[in-house]
């Protein structure tokens, strides 16, 4: 069970941060506004874009092809892929305040992968070692 909530979490958090991350570098930003830039290292929402869709989207898109293909380290890519995602909001929330409810919702996210991922890490060593 908790193979297959980690395999559907990462697609749809991967998939969510692909293509959030490719709005945010084909459009600039989705038109969010360039004033919640201040004070950050961005000029603009392309870099984040680019950050968005290859570490946050990335790093979810690995953790589900190696949790279907049963590797042995799927259970530690997805938790790390959770970690990424936290720390993304987490320093998202640092720069520009909490904006918007899907920051908190997807931080939240992050935490279940973490924990699930910690749980199938659980689960396949004691089936290991039984």
């Amino acid at each position: 069970m908790n193979r297959i909530a980690l395999i559907v979490l990462s697609i749809f958090i991967g998939v969510g941060a692909v293509a959030g991350g490719v709005g945010l570098i084909a459009e600039a930003g989705l038109g969010m506004d360039t004033a919640w830039l201040e004070g950050t290292p961005f000029s603009s929402y392309v870099v984040p874009g680019y950050i968005l869709l290859i570490v946050v989207g990335g790093s979810n898109l690995l953790a589900a092809t190696l949790l279907l293909i049963n590797h042995e380290k799927a259970s530690t890519f997805a938790f790390l892929a959770g970690a990424i995602l936290t720390v993304w909001i987490v320093a998202q929330v640092a720069m520009i305040g909490l904006v918007h409810l899907l920051q908190p919702i997807y931080f939240v996210f992050g935490l279940m992968l973490m924990g699930f991922a910690y749980r199938y890490w659980v689960e396949i060593n004691t089936r290991s070692t039984a």
